[in-house]
């Protein structure tokens, strides 16, 4: 292959690329609005005031903390 369409097939790859690229930020946004919109529904779906969800929210919140510094690893005492 000579220097020149080498070129060519480079720019036509790179254009290919950010096409794809292009695709994928789409579907990224679209399935990020689809998530929220299912958060949103099922938060709606909830027959609670706003002061109960934050209760929970922070119950279940308070229940996962210990949880997580029990799986934490503890370093080995060096000596």
């Amino acid at each position: 292959m000579n220097t020149e369409k080498l070129k060519a097939e480079l720019a036509k790859a790179r254009q290919k690329a950010a096409l794809w690229q292009a695709r994928v930020r789409a579907y990224e946004k679209k399935l990020t609005a689809q998530e929220n919109m299912e958060i949103l529904q099922a938060v709606r779906d909830v027959a609670a005031t706003p002061e109960e969800l934050r209760g929970l929210l922070d119950t279940i919140r308070a229940a996962q903390e210990p949880a997580a510094k029990i799986n934490m690893k503890e370093e080995p005492d060096e000596g």
